[in-house]
């Protein structure tokens, strides 16, 4: 998974002539990718740097199996990264024979008729491994009804509360969106200066609209999107998330900035990831060990469902075939359902069935970390089954758009429904300009 996101200005600046330099001032669109195949040589992998560990054990699990391994930087951007495959359509060749998304929404250009890079896996995994996710879990990696990716871990959301402020001042834990925002005003009133949320980062559309419905790039035909923030599935959270901002129990500091850390050792309660336990509680928020615990997800009445916040896939070229292509096959099959990585080396909630109770067992029952561990167990399998699948992954991104549209308005101390309407009309743009078709 990832835990921070390229910034969409900056993406933005770089690409834009890339595109014009590839064809020549057309839409990319136009150009049709090579086709070329490869049946043998040395396994060519890109990952990022903490999937070197993966690499490093498929490399002993099959030594006969030569690897050439790439570490590509996480923070690249998948604009970047689209304009380096670009090329190699133009040359004919240079692409990785397999590839860790450093950004999901990479699946989505990896998968057009303009790239054409991601295989068809649907006839190639054998079906056991398919059927071993929960349908939620691999959802995304499923495109035009083809599987097109296997997901490596899982982000739903779950909620994480201070057990410990949670028995001292004599708390309920919330089940529904009403009750945390009714909560959360209680301890505005009882307890100032302590926190229920951030929503300062680019993963808060995800944290709180994902989970509500709100249609923000919901794909309804081919290459046509509708975004419409004016929905009662989006509304309904502007509403709840401004009376906390107003009420002062919301931060607007990032997920990952340093002033984070100062809100983190106060928070009561937040909706986050499976990986908050350990990346942000047990990392550089520092809460001490005995306090924190998670339950199941937040939901809206009638609407049971929550979100994602990251979680990486792994992709096989569809430019390989013969010895190659069923080496490229052990590889993804391995990296993303094998215990000997996803239980023993990946330190985030694996998306495959099968590992689940293993890696439970390691990071959450046996840390001596955390509050109720068993509680926990649950409501993370709960959550994998729950991660509403409308919102898919689009070459334009709403998170990093709420990066670049929403932050800036909140830390000039406007709430979300003044900048809501810009944000519609940004994400509208963005999606235009990547050659979707919008309904509004």
């Amino acid at each position: 998974m990832r835990f921070m996101k390229f910034k969409l200005a900056a993406l933005l600046a770089m690409i834009l002539p890339l595109i014009l330099v590839l064809t020549g001032g057309t839409s990319l669109a136009k150009t049709k990718p090579a086709v070329t195949t490869q049946s043998s040589g040395p396994l060519v992998l890109w990952v990022d740097a903490p999937r070197v560990s993966a690499v490093k054990a498929f490399e002993k699990a099959y030594p006969n199996i030569k690897v050439k391994m790439n570490i590509i930087n996480d923070n690249i951007g998948n604009d970047a990264l689209e304009g380096k495959f670009q090329l190699f359509n133009e040359a004919g060749s240079g692409w990785p024979d397999a590839i860790f998304t450093v950004t999901n929404s990479d699946i989505s250009w990896m998968t057009s008729t303009k790239i054409h890079y991601a295989a068809n896996l649907t006839n190639l995994v054998p079906k056991k491994i398919l059927n071993g996710y929960a349908p939620a879990a691999n959802a995304a990696c499923h495109i035009d009804g083809k599987v097109m990716c296997l997901r490596n871990d899982d982000a739903a959301d779950v909620l994480w509360y201070n057990a410990k402020l949670f028995k001292e001042w004599g708390y309920k834990v919330p089940k529904t969106w009403p009750q945390y925002e009714a909560l959360g005003l209680k301890i505005a009133k009882q307890h100032p200066g302590y926190y229920v949320g951030l929503i300062g980062d680019d993963y808060t559309f995800d944290r709180y609209f994902w989970g509500s419905g709100c249609p923000a790039n919901s794909l309804v035909g081919p290459n046509t999107v509708k975004i419409d923030l004016q929905s009662p599935n989006c509304t309904r959270m502007v509403n709840l998330l401004d009376t906390l901002l107003k009420a002062k129990v919301l931060s607007t500091a990032g997920l990952f900035s340093t002033a984070s850390n100062a809100v983190g050792k106060k928070l009561v309660m937040t909706p986050g990831a499976t990986w908050y336990g350990e990346f942000e509680f047990n990392g550089p928020w520092k809460v001490p060990a005995g306090e924190i615990s998670a339950s199941s997800p937040l939901v809206w009445p009638g609407f049971p469902y929550t979100g994602d916040e990251g979680g990486g896939m792994w992709v096989m070229s569809s430019h390989i075939s013969g010895t190659l292509r069923q080496d490229a096959l052990k590889f993804i099959e391995f990296v993303a359902t094998n215990p000997k990585n996803q239980v023993n080396l990946v330190p985030t909630f694996p998306a495959y069935g099968p590992d689940e109770q293993g890696w439970l067992q390691k990071n959450v029952v046996d840390s001596h970390y955390f509050v109720d561990p068993q509680q926990i167990v649950k409501a993370f399998k709960q959550a994998v089954k729950m991660v509403w699948t409308g919102h898919p992954y689009t070459e334009f991104d709403p998170d990093g758009i709420w990066d670049t549209t929403v932050v800036p308005a909140l830390e000039q101390g406007k709430n979300l429904k003044q900048v809501w309407p810009t944000y519609q009309r940004e994400l509208v743009d963005y999606a235009q300009l990547y050659g979707y078709s919008v309904k509004q």
